[in-house]
């Protein structure tokens, strides 16, 4: 047995796989926005849906230390995503959704806040169930008035079915941006959400070019319900 066949079966007798540095590099989520994070020197990052803090903790812990302002418009998220991001200095949270106007709108609160949206839901799951509604503040990307370094910035989005809807609210704003991560749906949760043909079309006609595609969720015969897609803006190609 060869030295690297005798490291994968040692690890996977312990319960873990080996893989190639340049495979992790490209097919998995985390050391892949590293990357591009690092190459597209980003400072900034938006978190549009932030729910409770994880995409913050997520940047953390891949070594990020730029400056992040997490979006969570519901106010039983936004207190943990507070009280998370209370000890990190360049960790801003403002309790604030994001649409493609300034205003107020009713959302879906769900049994599972991960879910929380200003859609219905398709489905019924015990965490995709309406347990009430709340009323929110929304303001656009192009209103937003924060002092940050767009051309340095990455804008995520994970607004449970209203990504689109963000997305035509910052058209102006996202031609300065170099990176975008929306969620693409290939079998929708949520009522009235764009498909993936849509939503690629979408990207496509705002600018953006798809650097990877990771799934985020599968349904029960494994098929994949959406993708976090991760994209960058061409007129930073070079």
């Amino acid at each position: 047995m060869g030295f690297k066949n005798l490291i994968r079966s040692t690890a996977r007798f312990f319960g873990y796989d080996v893989m190639s540095l340049a495979y992790s590099q490209d097919y998995i989520y985390d050391r892949y926005l590293r990357t591009a994070l690092n190459r597209y020197n980003i400072s900034t990052v938006l978190d549009i849906g932030a729910n409770i803090g994880g995409y913050g903790e997520l940047l953390r812990s891949i070594g990020y230390v730029g400056e992040i302002h997490s979006f969570e418009p519901c106010s039983a998220p936004y207190e943990k995503l507070v009280r998370l991001a209370s000890g990190d200095n360049l960790w801003v949270t403002h309790k604030l959704g994001l649409s493609d106007k300034v205003g107020q709108a009713e959302i879906n609160v769900m049994a599972g806040s991960e879910l929380n949206s200003l859609l219905s839901p398709a489905e019924s799951s015990e965490r995709m169930s309406v347990v009430g509604r709340e009323l929110i503040s929304l303001s656009s990307l192009d209103a937003l008035d924060i002092p940050i370094d767009w051309s340095k910035t990455f804008v995520k989005i994970d607004t449970q079915g209203h990504d689109r809807t963000v997305i035509n609210g910052g058209l102006d704003r996202l031609k300065t941006v170099p990176l975008l991560q929306t969620e693409v749906s290939f079998l929708p949760i949520y009522q009235n959400m764009p498909s993936y043909h849509d939503s690629l079309a979408l990207l496509a006609d705002v600018g953006f070019d798809v650097l990877g595609m990771f799934p985020v969720s599968r349904d029960d015969a494994g098929r994949v319900r959406e993708f976090d897609c991760l994209c960058l803006n061409r007129r930073f190609i070079r």
